[in-house]
């Protein structure tokens, strides 16, 4: 008898234990079209629920649209195995920001399809670059940027960061969209063609619907498979697990900003913060180098819960190591000299800049240099006041004669050659004494009596 209490209690608790936490989404609609205000009271009333767990719901659609021919066939082109692995892959790569651009999805009132636009845009991948220039997970244009908050210098590209690029995106459709009639299919044909050449294709024909314009062929070729691209693709993500691409249920990942008003090594920063450096970099994939900018400041993005660990980092190190310059090289150069100026080893500036060989450093090549103390600009080696006003130099009657430089000569075999040295020859010729000497070149050099 009590052991069957033990089965009927048992029964009856269990499923309460096992469901404890929220349930993915399984609405009771007949239909299958939700509206947007539907999937806001619903989202809103249950936070949990994010667009990767909506995969077992019904299909939410926010636009309507008919079922094209374009629209058909890329479903069906995506819907192969193939492209699931590749929808997989794009996915896996998105993981770590889809949540952060879901909630602006949602936040800004967007549609849930834009979530994917990234998809067709860029893959997610934040190193991506199109033919005409485009860079980032959303792809703007250089020209592009400036109402959006986003610069372009010696140390980011913010194209490619994702907080910036994000938030500019949906400012951009939502202009784009407010600019013609408040029709979504439009603004994202304006995304992809621009909104002055849309624009003018209405006024010129009259014509104001997505569909009706690529009938007609009034839209890029580009343009008229855009959308139905998208929207395949949207059916197909927005409910993975029915459709066959993987998921991975996993907690949302968020993101937070700290602001940095000097420079840090995102290297060293993550030794001390046991934050990945991975996770750094893919988050912060705007940075050019391994270090932040200097000069402005500059807000950093990291796993949500980690910004005091980074906050108490920067308080502890208080600069040290922190510091960077850039160095462009110049004629006569070496990485040896640099170091000497900067206080740094020649190892540290390799390690800060890979892929350089100081055998063979090029002239406007950029360097970035970790400094340990606070010095002046490089600017080259040159024989200093003091160290001029105490070398003698011959007498510049003497250097009447010429010399051209033939392949494996240097200064001091010339210096050598006319009983002279180095300082005096590169003194009368205007040139470094460690500069580089090209075949060719004519030299000053003291007259001899043959």
């Amino acid at each position: 008898m009590k052991n069957n209490i033990f089965i009927i209690v048992f029964i009856i608790i269990f499923p309460s234990l096992l469901f404890s936490s929220p349930l993915p989404f399984r609405g009771e609609i007949n239909n299958k079209v939700i509206n947007i205000d539907t999937v806001k009271s619903i989202t809103e009333k249950q936070n949990w629920l994010d667009s990767l767990q909506t995969h077992s719901g019904k299909e939410i659609f926010t636009f309507n649209f008919p079922h094209n021919e374009l629209y058909n066939f890329y479903l069906e082109k995506y819907s192969s195995p193939e492209q699931i692995r590749w929808l997989d892959t794009v996915m896996q790569r998105a993981d770590i920001y889809i949540d952060f651009i879901d909630d602006l999805v949602h936040k800004n009132d967007i549609p849930h399809e834009i979530l994917y636009l990234p998809v067709i845009e860029s893959a997610y991948r934040q190193n991506a670059v199109s033919r005409s220039g485009a860079a980032g997970m959303w792809q703007f244009m250089k020209n592009s940027i400036s109402p959006y908050d986003m610069k372009i210098d010696d140390f980011t590209d913010e194209r490619r960061d994702f907080w910036k690029a994000t938030e500019g995106a949906i400012a951009k459709l939502k202009y784009n969209y407010d600019m013609l009639n408040k029709d979504w299919l439009l603004a994202l044909a304006a995304y992809n063609c621009g909104l002055n050449r849309v624009k003018k294709t209405i006024d010129a024909t009259g014509i104001a619907d997505y569909w009706q314009l690529c009938e007609k062929g009034l839209l890029p070729n580009e343009t008229i498979h855009y959308i139905p691209r998208l929207l395949a693709i949207s059916k197909i993500l927005s409910h993975r697990g029915r459709n066959g691409v993987p998921v991975y249920w996993r907690s949302p990942y968020r993101w937070e900003r700290i602001k940095l008003s000097y420079s840090v090594s995102v290297t060293k920063l993550s030794e001390v913060t046991s934050i990945p450096v991975d996770i750094i970099k893919k988050g912060n994939a705007e940075l050019h180098y391994d270090i932040t900018p200097s000069g402005r400041d500059y807000f950093l993005k990291v796993p949500e819960g980690h910004g005091s660990a980074v906050q108490k980092a920067m308080a502890s190190l208080d600069g040290k190591l922190m510091k960077f310059y850039f160095y462009q090289i110049k004629k006569g150069d070496t990485l040896y000299d640099i170091s000497r100026h900067y206080g740094v080893s020649v190892s540290m500036i390799e390690g800060y800049n890979k892929g350089i060989d100081s055998s063979f450093l090029h002239i406007g090549q950029k360097l970035v240099i970790p400094a340990l103390k606070d010095v002046p600009p490089y600017t080259g080696k040159r024989i200093s006041v003091e160290a001029s006003k105490q070398q003698v130099f011959d007498d510049p009657e003497k250097y009447k004669g010429s010399y051209v430089v033939k392949p494996g000569d240097t200064l001091w075999s010339i210096a050598r050659m006319f009983k002279t040295d180095p300082s005096n020859i590169a003194h009368h010729n205007g040139i470094l004494v460690d500069g580089v000497l090209s075949i060719g070149m004519k030299l000053k050099v003291p007259e001899t009596d043959s």
